[in-house]
């Protein structure tokens, strides 16, 4: 019996390429679900970071410069926490306490690149500060919208922030009770 070696190169050819697009399509598939997970990471270390900035701001525990950076490795690289430390302290040290909430957090784009990653963001915050030292609000209740770029590394599996640049600030009412 004599067999045709092009029609069974040609059956098996077939067969590996739709092994190959099977796989094609179960790597793309997971791929996509990756990158689900981790734009989700990306959104709650950032929303993270600001109920941070909320509860520390308005806090009258001190904590040193070495704690709060360890407090925020999971977050942020130690560059971020150290300039947050700085702006919460400068504050405190004046008796200056923020109280302040998110009215809105709304992502506009998050794109990642291999082991960094960018994020935008609209934010609509509600803040006052208080002086505790003669017990009166100093800054009225005011109204603000930021537009905020957030960079991203991967650091041992997770998203850290390790840049954050307001691109635009808009107060939109100030003074109201």
């Amino acid at each position: 019996m004599v067999v045709d070696a092009t029609a069974q190169i040609g059956v098996v050819m077939t067969v590996i390429h739709k092994v190959l697009l099977v796989l094609a399509f179960v790597y793309g598939f997971f791929s996509f679900s990756y990158a689900g997970k981790d734009v989700e990471r990306i959104k709650k270390v950032i929303k993270i970071y600001n109920n941070i900035v909320i509860q520390e701001s308005k806090t009258d525990r001190h904590r040193d410069l070495r704690t709060f950076v360890k407090m925020m490795e999971d977050v942020t690289t130690e560059n971020v926490a150290r300039k947050l430390y700085i702006w919460i302290q400068s504050w405190h040290e004046n008796g200056l306490f923020m109280d302040s909430k998110i009215l809105k957090l709304k992502f506009l784009d998050i794109k990642i690149n291999g082991e960094k990653a960018k994020a935008i963001t609209e934010e609509n915050w509600k803040y006052k500060y208080f002086d505790r030292r003669i017990n009166k609000i100093v800054v009225p209740e005011t109204d603000i919208f930021y537009k905020v770029e957030y960079n991203l590394i991967r650091n041992k599996n997770r998203w850290i922030i390790s840049k954050i640049k307001v691109l635009e600030e808009k107060k939109d009412q100030e003074g109201k009770r």
